[in-house]
């Protein structure tokens, strides 16, 4: 779990990065804005060009990296390192400033200059959780600047001085900044997973606290609560729900003959049988021992009756269990809604109907009186 966690918060860091990274490019026109009306009219018309299409150059290059990353969903892993290649590129790309517009002009230089700092302060914020991809970028500026020094056409030695200052000065700080904002990422995706393993937990135990043991369908608790809710409808919408009371006739008999294991199992099978017919909205129900409710949501009664002889039919057609030879009969109460009903009326008339059909032979489905 903690590779699994610690994967995350890199994949995390990275795209925090290169989506910042697509977003500064975006912007990078208005820095060259900014240089082309500094060094207008003070370097030569040919080297302002020339600048600019090299720089141009080098954006283009990073802005098809990066929109080659974004399609793909900025993949740690498949685009890490050409990410850092594009960071590199962007860099070479401010190089190209020292490289052919100073040297010529101090004043200009100075202005550049400062140009050039605003750039490793705006993209401090960029590589905030990419330290390494800063170090490339500030490696490719100084292509620029060790090449314009070493043709004897660059800025003096105090412009560069102040320039590697502010460098070594951000690539001191950066890492420890880095360090705290990953650990809080790291420490958001720790409390995600908490938060997600809490709600499972949580919802596994509502599951259970809902749930028969035996045979998996819902519990007398959570009948009750359905009920109320459906009566709640019924009363305020003019709506209609139905109950089916089933009862399995002679039941002790299969665990005095066979014992509880296949009493237990029988259960478990005509729940399974009861299950398969119902619509999605039904709701099947244990009331304990060898009773069930079937709630049905929006049947009238004249469908509650259709359901329950299907029902009695499929429990009646074939055994639930074959080895060893279980087979049962249901006898089924069936009771529909009244204005005025508490849920505790409803199941009270499904099962008077229930009894009655035992009493009157058993295996068939009778509709509560009223």
């Amino acid at each position: 779990m903690t590779d699994t966690l610690e994967a995350d918060t890199r994949q995390i860091a990275f795209e925090q990065f290169a989506r910042n990274f697509a977003r500064a490019l975006l912007t990078t026109p208005v820095g060259w804005l900014v240089v082309l009306a500094m060094a207008w009219g003070r370097a030569p018309t040919a080297a302002l060009w020339a600048w600019f299409g090299a720089a141009l150059a080098c954006w283009v290059l990073c802005i098809a990296q990066s929109q080659w990353s974004r399609r793909q969903g900025f993949d740690v892993a498949r685009h890490r390192l050409s990410a850092w290649a594009s960071a590199f590129l962007d860099g070479i790309g401010w190089g190209m400033v020292p490289l052919f517009l100073m040297g010529q002009d101090p004043t200009l230089d100075a202005r550049l200059a400062a140009v050039l700092c605003g750039v490793v302060a705006v993209t401090l914020g960029i590589y905030i959780t990419a330290p390494e991809a800063l170090r490339l970028q500030v490696a490719g500026t100084w292509v620029g600047i060790v090449l314009s020094s070493l043709l004897g056409a660059g800025p003096d030695g105090a412009i560069v001085l102040g320039l590697a200052v502010m460098h070594v000065l951000a690539l001191f700080f950066l890492p420890g900044i880095t360090a705290r904002v990953v650990d809080g990422i790291r420490l958001q995706q720790a409390n995600a997973r908490l938060a997600e393993q809490l709600r499972l937990h949580l919802l596994t135990v509502e599951e259970e606290a809902a749930t028969d043991p035996l045979t998996g369908v819902l519990n007398r608790r959570a009948l009750d609560r359905l009920l109320a809710r459906e009566i709640e409808r019924c009363e305020a919408q003019g709506g209609m729900v139905s109950v089916l009371a089933l009862d399995l006739d002679h039941f002790k008999a299969v665990n005095d003959t066979h014992g509880h294991a296949v009493g237990d199992e029988a259960l478990r099978a005509f729940a399974r049988r009861i299950r398969g017919p119902l619509r999605q909205s039904d709701h099947l129900a244990r009331l304990g021992g060898e009773e069930f409710i079937v709630l049905l949501p929006g049947a009238p009664v004249s469908n509650a009756l259709e359901i329950a002889e299907r029902l009695r039919a499929s429990v009646a057609e074939a055994p639930l269990v074959d080895v060893p030879r279980v087979a049962v009969t249901v006898s089924i109460g069936v009771a529909a809604f009244r204005p005025g009903d508490r849920g505790t009326d409803l199941l009270a008339r499904a099962d008077t109907a229930a009894y009655a059909a035992k009493r009157s032979g058993r295996d068939r489905v009778v509709l509560a009186e009223g």
